[in-house]
């Protein structure tokens, strides 16, 4: 387990959120899937559309996503307090789980 990243920007958490996406999860995932995943490690699939966009964008690629966000706000709470270290520490270090209710919120 590698030590969590500290103070990055969305840009840096999406990027490493996919390649470790890539990295412990790539067999999940089509062709089509792990070449939009490898353009976000790169960097080259990193939109400028608005806050969180990328990153709503690149969570709908994590496992349980879907099911947590069509849920309460408790149960997504919950389903990201859970994710394993490799998803959750880009997360962190971005500080997204100051944004859980505006991404949440985003699906409601």
């Amino acid at each position: 387990m590698s030590a969590p990243l500290s103070g990055v920007n969305e840009s840096q958490a999406v990027r490493q959120l996919a390649a470790n996406l890539l990295k412990y999860e790539g067999d999940r995932f089509n062709a089509q899937e792990r070449a939009e995943l490898q353009a976000f490690a790169n960097g080259t699939n990193i939109g400028t559309k608005g806050k969180l966009d990328s990153l709503v964008k690149l969570l709908k690629k994590v496992k349980g996503f879907a099911k947590a966000v069509k849920g309460s706000y408790k149960s997504f709470k919950n389903w990201y307090k859970n994710l394993p270290w490799y998803v959750k520490a880009p997360l962190a270090a971005a500080g997204v789980g100051s944004h859980l209710w505006e991404i949440w919120n985003l699906f409601h």
